[in-house]
């Protein structure tokens, strides 16, 4: 649920406006020099700041600070396409742009599906399911930062005290850019998340071309704990098939709100926190 950061004012504008605008980072003690703040008022403004999903914190001496930029979801994708090396570069932008184009048509009749049938299957009740590839410039943090689907789950168990909030994410591939740079996009995910997928649609009449790539991908999605999912027909569950077993990994907390925060709808945000309490 990121903030627009003309909506900030007071400390938190004062803060945000003080940061770098290309999104390099600043130590918290030159910040805070700069501004002449006290601890108290610098911190307040700053984890503020983060909460909201307009700023991140990173490793550096004194911990260090930085905007996260706005970019578009396809600036921010990058989207792999075998070419040749002297390919002209009219086709390739053609490919790239074809790459994309297939990728989105399958967006919401897998949404539908994991909502659904999917859910039903891994004892699932999900809070919401969402398309979360398509955000146009809102900030979520940069290169890989967003999954193409997340769903999101609070659960509860007979022997067990406590809510557990699940997040599972996906990472869909069209059957031309089947690569293993997914797995890699999810595990990238993962680190927000309980369960991360490579998604990966497989025509059947053309499972056979694209099977030592997706061999490819289920091996290394194996070594990393990503499950891996194939589709023959996006809209139905009948055609798809689990390669891959997703591990479970108990995300960062911190790490975990700040994802939410930032990839969620206010709806689904504002349902998580009452089903929480």
């Amino acid at each position: 649920m990121t903030v627009d950061p003309a909506r900030l004012h007071g400390d938190q504008q004062t803060l945000f406006a003080a940061l770098p605008a290309d999104g390099t980072t600043i130590s918290n003690p030159t910040l805070q020099g700069r501004l002449g703040w006290d601890s108290d008022r610098y911190f307040r403004s700053r984890d503020a700041l983060v909460d909201m999903g307009l700023v991140v914190r990173g490793r550096g001496r004194g911990g260090v600070v930085r905007r996260v930029l706005t970019d578009s979801a396809v600036e921010e994708r990058t989207v792999a396409v075998v070419v040749d090396a002297g390919a002209d570069p009219a086709s390739t932008a053609a490919a790239v742009e074809a790459v994309v184009k297939n990728e989105l048509v399958l967006y919401e009749p897998m949404r539908r599906v994991i909502a659904t049938d999917w859910a039903k299957d891994h004892r699932r009740d999900p809070l919401a399911v969402e398309i979360t590839a398509l955000q146009g410039r809102r900030a979520t943090g940069g290169m890989w930062s967003r999954p193409d689907i997340v769903s999101v789950e609070v659960r509860t168990f007979a022997y067990v005290p406590g809510k557990y909030l699940e997040v599972a994410t996906f990472e869909v591939k069209a059957a031309n850019a089947i690569n293993v740079q997914a797995v890699y996009e999810a595990l990238a995910h993962r680190r927000a998340a309980t369960h991360s997928y490579v998604l990966l649609h497989v025509p059947a009449d053309q499972s056979e071309q694209v099977e030592d790539a997706v061999a490819d991908v289920a091996e290394a999605a194996r070594t990393h704990g990503i499950g891996v999912v194939t589709a023959a027909d996006p809209d139905d569950y009948d055609t798809w098939e689990e390669r891959e077993e997703a591990r479970r990994v108990e995300p960062d907390p911190e790490r975990l709100n700040a994802f939410v925060a930032t990839q969620l709808s206010e709806n689904t945000c504002d349902l998580i926190s009452r089903r929480l309490r």
